[in-house]
Order: C-alpha cells, then structure tokens, then sequence
C-alpha cells in the first residue's frame, strides 16, 4: 500500500508570538512509512473522494473547527512551507 499524506490548515489552529490566533497544519500518514508516497493525479483523484468533515474527525478537531475555517492542502505545498523534503523533517547533524 502507497503511502498517503493528508494535510489540513486549519484557520485558528495556532497562535502567533501574541497570542493571536492564526493558522497551522496537520498532517496525517495513512499507510505504510516506508512505502512509497501518493503524488500527481493519483493524490488529487483521492482528494475528491476525502471530506474535511471526516479529517476533522479523524483527528479529534470536529468540535472545535468547521470545515469553513480548514483547506486541504497538497503535502508538497506543506513541505515547502514547512522545509521538508519527501516528508521527512530536516536534519542537520
């Protein structure tokens, strides 16, 4: 099984350095870590079928937020944000 990476923004997930609320991303792995990862066609077709509502849900924020204050996001657009490469955080030993 290919692994597939899902990533939120959710609109007042995160705080700035004054405490206003801003946005942050979650990101979920479905799948095995080590398998290779879902991208292109493939990954938006599997877009269509997801729902915010059900990742919301899935990780326990369904209460807190509404689908209005979330986007789905492509994990490479979270990579480059986030300066990650293939899903893997940055190491500098």
């Amino acid at each position: 099984m290919k692994k597939i990476r899902i990533c939120l923004e959710v609109q007042g997930l995160g705080q700035d350095e004054y405490g206003t609320p801003c946005s942050n991303v979650v990101c979920v792995t479905l799948g095995d870590d080590d398998a290779e990862e879902l991208t292109g066609a493939e990954y938006k077709a599997f877009l269509e079928q997801i729902k915010i509502e059900d990742v919301l849900r899935l990780c326990w924020l369904d209460q807190q937020f509404s689908p209005a204050d979330c986007r789905l996001m492509m994990p490479e657009e979270y990579d480059l944000a986030n300066g990650e490469q293939n899903g893997q955080g940055t190491e500098s030993d």
